[in-house]
């Protein structure tokens, strides 16, 4: 094999051993194939990932900002380039961390707003003329702080939500579509839980009829119902600061109010916050930076993080990241009464299916 195809099966290598989601593997895998590309252009293409030299990257990274990149793909580019030279071995984060290479810092205030009650309910209103499973995304979204992803496939899990508020639980546990396959918990809106009910009982209602799926496209599958989605979502205006990721603005928005109104210390309620919408707990500052803008008057002088809760950043972990979502999917199979991901498929079922993508 080249030099091109050795580095290359050495990228695959090092995305089976760092884990994550079939997708977001692909996705770390073609922005490094791009470095090595680049790599090979200037003749400095090295055999191994391990010898790829500090002063390549930080080359690559001159190259991309003048290239026109933004500021969060940059980010992406590069945090993937770390990652993969890190599991071979070739440890660059001190010597080429965004601060060393130079790349501009993202900003995200302003790209999204929260949207008020009554916008909310006319967007609702355009969504249900246009196609009615949308409106029910919409309406999730809103109430519990969904991603796309996360609405477009959380089904099968409606009525173990359901179950959930009827008996006074205050989290949902949400896993199908989550962000790199973290599960996570999202807060109830107490004084929304009679609204989210209804909510739930109508998109349960809709959704159980087509396979427990709100949109479907050509291709039956997620990818062709991501493009139908996106298609619909330009029709009613969910565009720019209003897409559809402002739903969680909107979440995000109402439950800090909810806790800082029950008394939560400011930093504990960022803290809560960040967990609830899927971050961690340990990105206060994102979080407020981000999602709380409209009202950082109430947040004031709480950043700074106390040495006695530094160990909120990273918890010490009993299990590996990687069984520790295979126990979590499990139990959420069982919660739900559904498999999820292909946790649930037999060694059979999995057979049957290699065999079909062969044919």
């Amino acid at each position: 094999m080249g030099m091109l195809a050795d580095a290359a099966h050495e990228i695959v290598i090092a995305n089976t051993r760092l884990g994550g989601s079939l997708r977001h593997q692909e996705h770390r895998r073609v922005l490094v194939t791009s470095f090595l590309r680049f790599a090979r252009q200037q003749r400095a293409l090295t055999r191994s990932l391990a010898d790829v030299p500090a002063w390549l990257v930080h080359m690559y990274a001159g190259h991309c900002i003048t290239q026109g990149m933004g500021a969060g793909t940059l980010a992406n580019v590069f945090s993937a380039i770390r990652v993969v030279l890190g599991a071979v071995g070739n440890d660059l984060g001190r010597e080429c961390s965004n601060r060393q290479l130079g790349l501009p810092r993202r900003v995200r205030v302003g790209t999204r707003r929260a949207q008020t009650p009554t916008e909310i309910a006319a967007l609702c209103e355009r969504a249900r003329r246009l196609d009615e499973g949308l409106m029910h995304m919409v309406r999730l979204a809103e109430l519990f702080g969904l991603r796309r992803n996360e609405a477009l496939m959380c089904g099968r899990d409606l009525p173990m939500w359901l179950a959930a508020l009827i008996a006074g639980k205050n989290e949902l546990a949400v896993m199908r579509g989550a962000k790199n396959g973290r599960p996570r918990c999202a807060e109830v809106l107490e004084h929304r839980r009679t609204e989210a009910i209804h909510a739930i009982n109508a998109a349960l209602a809709y959704c159980k009829e087509r396979d427990f799926r709100f949109i479907v496209g050509r291709g039956g599958n997620l990818k062709s119902a991501i493009h139908r989605f996106n298609a619909l979502a330009r029709r009613i205006g969910m565009t720019g600061e209003v897409s559809f990721h402002s739903c969680r603005y909107s979440y995000a928005l109402a439950l800090a109010n909810k806790l800082l109104d029950e008394g939560t210390p400011p930093y504990e309620a960022l803290v809560r916050l960040s967990a609830s919408l899927g971050h961690g707990p340990g990105r206060a500052v994102m979080i407020y930076r981000t999602y709380c803008q409209p009202i950082s008057d109430r947040f004031k002088g709480c950043l700074a993080l106390k040495r006695n809760e530094a160990h909120r950043r990273s918890p010490p972990k009993k299990l590996p990241r990687a069984a520790a979502r295979h126990r979590a999917k499990l139990q959420h199979a069982m919660l739900s009464g559904f498999p999820v991901g292909r946790t649930g498929q037999s060694a059979g079922t999995q057979g049957r299916a290699r065999d079909i993508r062969k044919h």
